[in-house]
């Protein structure tokens, strides 16, 4: 019980931290920020673990860094992120800390969510906008595991 109380505890400090670098820029309240721009630099707060994820679905590894998502499959550059995003969002809410962005060259919506918790792992929803709604690949939600 006591680990469980100190893991909702742990969350429950990301959440606010995370929280806090959002308020920090602008000095007000806020809890999503919304960038409408034709491009934008992807910026993750600083609570944000970066690294390496290995997303199973595809043999594909997620490398997040502060500024940049690179994708890459078989050690082979998929896409870099950096300056093809739009839509740019980060939300803190009930499910822990949510960034989603939209990227035209890849004709996809991207939805990374690390959930409240000490697991390192991040939730990845992807939706493509290349393909008729009845394709099965059409949306796609998955865990990507840390490396």
């Amino acid at each position: 019980m006591k680990k469980i109380l100190m893991a909702v505890v742990a969350a429950l400090v990301f959440a606010a931290a995370a929280f806090a670098q959002s308020e920090q820029a602008t000095g007000e309240t806020i809890t999503q920020v919304d960038v409408t721009d034709a491009t934008t630099k992807i910026h993750f707060p600083a609570e944000f673990q970066f690294g390496k994820w290995k997303d199973a679905k595809w043999n594909a590894v997620w490398e997040i860094s502060s500024n940049n998502i690179v994708l890459s499959q078989n050690d082979v550059l998929v896409c870099s992120f950096d300056g093809k995003i739009k839509n740019y969002n980060v939300v803190v809410g009930i499910k822990g800390l949510e960034i989603s962005f939209d990227c035209d060259a890849t004709k996809r919506s991207y939805k990374i969510v690390k959930p409240i918790s000490t697991n390192t792992d991040l939730e990845l929803d992807v939706v493509r906008h290349d393909v008729p709604d009845s394709d099965p690949n059409k949306h796609w939600k998955t865990q990507i595991i840390r490396q």
